[in-house]
């Protein structure tokens, strides 16, 4: 059904395009940033426990976790810019934590940083320390710990996406600030047991699945509860605007910024979402949907001007690029920046641009979106058993016998609000509970990880593209959380 977001999860299709594996140089400059917040951690704990704590600095770090690479083509004064502050922010931590030290009449424990970053500093120079950093990541270290250590880098960096949509509607997040950098600090030792970084994956479980929770119930109280809804999927005559990624709070600067001028929007890949609150559908000017599962040609033929979100994370290297915007923190190269939130440039380009010259016969996607229908269903199975399917059950049905359990089909890949509500009314029911996710996505992979710690009957995940998921974090899945791997 939902084929405009086949490319996030679906192999076959990034196989034909040659672009599956990670690059190296992307592989070396996220190393090259993941050491940078590493050494900060270690300091700012230190400091947390001397009683100090710095908000800019913790919240930059949330703002680099959130950070995930995945095209070679970016903007290298991005980049290097972003890296010297998050070094910057390290010299800083460090420096306050030994004056505290010292304060306190009690011994430093310091990190050994084998390269200090000046502003003089070259890309390639930084890229190389990548390469250097990467070879020697896991020198001595077993299997299982490199798997697990895997493990809480992409949950920490899920769980960092996550928070960064709720910092736009909730003010202070200090609390899970601090708990997502004292989880990622984890990986500053190699010499922790497994046992125990079992169970701190355990613990951070329930806490990245209360900020999913938090999440979703601020965006409900600002947009309202979600809701069915039919979804154009053709264009119509005008100028145009297509918004990308997963980011509601832009969408509507968007919205707002346009206010009576005549462009009409266009959501794309996971921004589906928007049409399902009730505030989105008051917005005349957001018309509908428009995709394929080929981002190449979503872009590429667009007549109009192209927004990209903050937590945009496709791979977008070999698109011949239309005029297109970022808000990201390292944007693809070729993009425009979009600057203190002012999205006017977006719009005097699409002002500007031929926009669709005509209206296409009109297409729908209705999406079903009930909570009522979940509960009565639940409700009627008290004490039993339920196998709940996050993405097309059609998929599974060759896969997976479920031995005449009750089936609910949560119909789509980020239905978080649902699954969630599911969940808790399942343990309230006391109802035994299998969870299948039937696609592989970045947002996916976050809830999959929120759900470990409730101890579920089963879990099921599609095999993923290593564009996604790195396969030491599906091992760890599988041989030390029992998530069975479908291949």
């Amino acid at each position: 059904m939902y084929e405009f977001l086949k490319n996030l999860s679906d192999k076959s299709n990034c196989q034909s395009m040659g672009i599956c594996s990670i690059d190296p140089t992307v592989s070396a400059i996220e190393e090259l940033l993941h050491s940078q917040i590493r050494e900060t951690c270690f300091y700012l704990l230190k400091l947390h426990d001397l009683g100090q704590t710095n908000r800019k600095i913790e919240e930059n770090i949330i703002k680099a976790l959130s950070i995930i690479m995945v095209n070679t083509s970016f903007d290298k004064d991005d980049f290097t810019n972003f890296l010297i502050q998050l070094h910057q922010d390290k010299i800083s931590a460090k420096q306050k934590y030994i004056t505290t030290c010292k304060q306190n009449h009690q011994p430093c424990e310091l990190i050994d940083s084998d390269f200090d970053f000046c502003e003089n500093t070259e890309l390639n120079t930084m890229i190389k320390i990548g390469e250097v950093k990467l070879q020697n990541k896991y020198k001595g270290v077993d299997n299982e710990k490199q798997r697990l250590l895997e493990l809480i880098t992409i949950f920490a960096k899920t769980s960092s996406i996550v928070l960064t949509l709720l910092k736009k509607v909730k003010p202070d997040t200090a609390n899970y600030d601090f708990e997502i950098i004292r989880f990622f600090s984890l990986t500053n030792t190699l010499t922790t047991r497994c046992e125990k970084l079992k169970r701190r994956i355990l613990e951070f479980s329930k806490i990245s699945f209360e900020i999913q929770e938090q999440t979703n119930e601020y965006y409900q109280a600002r947009y309202g509860k979600r809701e069915s809804a039919k979804i154009l999927l053709t264009p119509q005559e005008g100028k145009a605007i297509l918004v990308s990624g997963p980011d509601l709070f832009e969408l509507e600067k968007v919205l707002e910024t346009i206010a009576d001028r005549k462009i009409n929007v266009y959501t794309n890949s996971l921004m589906f979402i928007a049409h399902t609150y009730p505030k989105f559908k008051k917005y005349k000017n957001l018309k509908g949907h428009l995709g394929t599962q080929n981002p190449q040609i979503d872009f590429a033929n667009f007549p109009g001007a192209i927004l990209l979100t903050q937590n945009f994370s496709q791979k977008i290297d070999n698109i011949l690029r239309g005029v297109m915007y970022s808000n990201k923190i390292i944007a693809p190269s070729r993009v425009f920046k979009i600057k203190n939130e002012n999205y006017e440039p977006l719009i005097q380009s699409s002002l500007n641009l031929e926009g669709f010259e005509k209206t296409k016969e009109r297409k729908y996607l209705e999406i079903s979106h009930n909570y009522i229908n979940i509960e009565n269903t639940l409700n009627e199975i008290k004490n039993q058993s339920v196998v709940i399917i996050v993405g097309e059950h059609s998929k599974t049905q060759d896969i997976q016998d479920f031995n005449g359990k009750k089936v609910i089909n949560l119909d789509c890949p980020i239905e978080t609000d649902l699954l969630i509500f599911t969940l808790k009314k399942c343990k309230e029911l006391n109802i035994k509970t299998d969870l299948f996710f039937t696609s592989c996505s970045i947002s996916g992979i976050n809830t999959l990880l929120c759900s470990l710690f409730m101890n579920l009957e089963g879990l099921y995940l599609v095999n993923c593209s290593t564009s996604i998921v790195n396969p030491h974090i599906l091992d760890s899945l599988e041989k030390d959380f029992n998530v069975k791997i479908i291949k």
